[in-house]
């Protein structure tokens, strides 16, 4: 089975790219535990996600995002998100999840506000 995620170095951030194009039930579990996994092991960090590859994340998987988001913000963290497809954001800010994610365009971006 293919990953979902894969940690990429940076030491800066916790960068975490998203491998699936799809979040299917099975794979937004395994995205939440892989964060979850990953941020214990550097508890100071911002943790990063690379959306570039997602083309369809349905309600499930972005409540997912948020609850993610919340936890962390609750312990003084920062969740972002950047590289976000069209549809995936067209669904982002319909829900007015765009009003609780952070996100944006690049990496460098995400960078330019630590």
């Amino acid at each position: 089975m293919l990953a979902v995620t894969e940690l990429r170095p940076h030491e800066k951030v916790i960068l975490i790219a998203v491998k699936k194009r799809s979040l299917d039930d099975e794979s937004t579990r395994r995205l939440y535990d892989d964060v979850l996994t990953a941020a214990a092991a550097r508890p100071a960090l911002p943790v990063v996600l690379d959306m570039t590859r997602v083309r369809f994340a349905p309600s499930v998987a972005l409540g997912q995002l948020v609850q993610l988001s919340k936890g962390f913000s609750l312990d003084g963290r920062r969740l972002a998100l950047f590289g976000i497809d069209e549809r995936v954001m067209d669904a982002i800010r319909v829900t007015q999840l765009h009003q609780v994610l952070e996100i944006h365009g690049t990496l460098e971006q995400v960078l330019a506000t630590l």
